[in-house]
């Protein structure tokens, strides 16, 4: 905090804050949502059940719009004041159960405040996000928060921690038999929370409760980078009565990259780095902040990268049909995506953002990336980390050369780009011995991602030999040997452990076929194999007549490492 920041802290007790003064309080716009877990409330509990009475840290207020408004505005407290609520609701709810009269006291007192016209106000307005369902359930005296049904994340935790303190309290009173005493134990919970020990801290300017935010950290969940850029972001972008920019926007970013899967912090980071040098996530929030000038035009930009990203990770075939060869990327994402690759969307973000200036068709680039990371990631497992580096360098190369001279001259450097990259991913490749070794490793297990890979590694094989091309999730996977054997087979499954499931000894086939072969002998499954549809199942089948039907650990071990120099050196290889 800055030497001329002003402000007024003194000890005190919980009571006076929020129980005893009409004062009534809000949670600011850029304040992040509900987060406490049980992890949280359940340090809360042990505190109010320990004989000391135990300091719970700071709370800052922001009286500033005070006469305005009749709020002052947490900074600084808003996880342990909405926990501490529930907390009291639960206390009404279940002295509501022994005595109403005692239950109403409860909630005049400690969640409403009443005026002197009768009227009934709440103690705390929640966020936006938060605000119906705490009302609702939490502070109106009629809400029944276990038979609700939550959908939102902020809505669960509010229910979910009403249930662990309900649990708890209602454990303790089995114990007791008597009714005055059991409301004497709900009171003298109550008297632990008003008794808590607290430094309070007032504040009168809304620039310096953003600076307290950004720099303070109580008792809580950390603050992330996502966190103080929204901060930053609602800060100078204040919001007026026509239009509340900076929310509405963030509320779609937010919404766009839940939809991905991918952390929100994580999302800013791969939009910086695509544009700026590579920096860890660290020094991320510092480095936009000294960096930024135009803060509208930061947020609409993170807006469109979070409507590409949410496309690039989430998006169904049908999104990419505005995009020239968008098929063949989405086919190529997805692939991505079973792999668990990610450092690529850095340079997909840069491509994308500036594909009206490429002038050049991108798919060659996604095709590319995906046999890399076929090779590199997917089957030999290599760290990534060198690679975001690579792709981060090529992203900035992009956006720098969208941005310089002519259309026919930006199309030429982006076409040198892309042939350096090219470059650059076959020097980083693993050799075909080390590719070998690992490929050669391949087993079928009952984990979905596996079984998806390996349809998709037999069926990018598969098209080597036939153009036509088919969908390899709809497919299923044959073992030629079975893993449970028919008599015929003359093995029993103890016996072919160490080879049944090898890569080398499965193929794909139509599931009406896969359904119906079962545990036949490799010669009584040839007519069926050969009706398969797809060409590999069709060689197989050839190459097992050649044999005389030969097919053991031997046959199957040739067999997949002669897959293996199809998929590296064919249906894999950048060109």
């Amino acid at each position: 905090m800055g030497n001329d920041l002003k402000y007024e802290a003194k000890d005190t007790r919980l009571r006076d804050i929020l129980f005893t003064s009409y004062r009534k309080f809000r949670i600011p716009r850029y304040q992040r949502p509900y987060t406490w877990n049980e992890d949280h409330i359940s340090d809360l509990w042990n505190d109010l059940n320990d004989d000391r009475s135990n300091f719970i840290g700071s709370l800052i207020f922001n009286t500033e719009f005070y006469d305005q408004t009749g709020y002052f505005d947490i900074i600084d407290g808003q996880q342990r004041l909405l926990t501490i609520t529930i907390l009291c609701a639960v206390l009404r709810d279940i002295a509501r159960q022994i005595d109403p009269k005692r239950a109403d006291l409860f909630h005049r007192k400690d969640i409403a405040i009443e005026d002197n016209d009768g009227n009934e106000f709440y103690r705390i307005k929640c966020g936006e996000s938060l605000q119906f369902f705490f009302k609702s359930y939490i502070q109106e005296n009629t809400g029944s928060v276990l038979e609700s049904n939550p959908k939102l994340k902020e809505d669960i935790l509010v229910k979910n921690n009403y249930k662990f303190f309900y649990d708890q309290i209602s454990t303790s009173l089995k114990t007791i038999q008597d009714n005055s005493k059991k409301l004497d134990y709900l009171q003298s919970i109550r008297n632990k929370i008003h008794a808590l020990p607290v430094i309070q801290i007032q504040i009168n300017n809304e620039d310096d409760a953003y600076d307290i935010f950004e720099t303070t950290n109580a008792r809580g969940v950390d603050l992330s980078v996502a966190d103080l850029l929204k901060n930053m972001i609602f800060n100078k972008l204040r919001d007026n009565e026509e239009k509340d920019i900076a929310k509405e926007y963030w509320n779609d970013i937010v919404t766009n990259i839940q939809g991905t899967g991918t952390e929100l912090k994580k999302f800013i980071r791969y939009y910086w780095i695509s544009k700026h040098p590579l920096l860890s996530e660290k020094k991320l929030y510092k480095t936009i902040k000294n960096k930024t000038t135009d803060y509208e035009k930061l947020l609409f930009d993170l807006y469109d990268a979070s409507e590409w990203f949410d496309k690039l990770l989430a998006g169904h075939i049908d999104s990419w049909d505005d995009i020239k060869s968008g098929k063949n990327i989405y086919n190529s994402l997805r692939a991505l995506k079973l792999m668990n690759v990610s450092q690529c969307y850095v340079l997909f973000l840069s491509i994308l953002r500036n594909l009206d200036k490429l002038g050049t068709d991108p798919k060659r680039i996604f095709k590319w990336i995906e046999a890399f990371s076929f090779k590199y990631s997917a089957i030999c497992k290599l760290p990534g980390n060198k690679l975001e580096k690579l792709y981060s360098s090529y992203a900035r190369k992009i956006e720098e050369a969208s941005k310089s001279g002519e259309k026919t001259d930006v199309s030429k450097k982006i076409q040198q780009l892309f042939e350096e990259l090219k470059k650059d991913l076959k020097n980083e490749e693993p050799g075909f011995e080390q590719f070998k070794e690992a490929f050669n490793d391949i087993s079928y297990s009952r984990s979905e991602q596996n079984r998806i890979l390996i349809k998709y590694i037999l069926s990018g094989i598969n098209k080597i030999y036939q153009e036509s091309e088919f969908d390899y999730t709809s497919v299923n996977i044959e073992h030629l040997l079975p893993q449970k054997p028919h008599k015929d087979w003359g093995l029993k499954p103890k016996d072919i452990k160490e080879y049944v499931n090898k890569l080398g000894n499965l193929t794909i086939v139509h599931k009406k076929i896969n359904s119906s072969m079962g545990n036949k002998t490799v010669k009584e499954k040839i007519e069926e194999l050969s009706n398969s549809g797809n060409q590999l199942t069709k060689n197989l089948v050839d190459r097992l007549k050649t044999n005389n039907y030969k097919w053991d650990e031997d046959e199957i071990n040739k067999w997949q490492s002669e897959l293996a120099e199809i998929a590296y050196h064919k249906a894999w290889k950048i060109d």
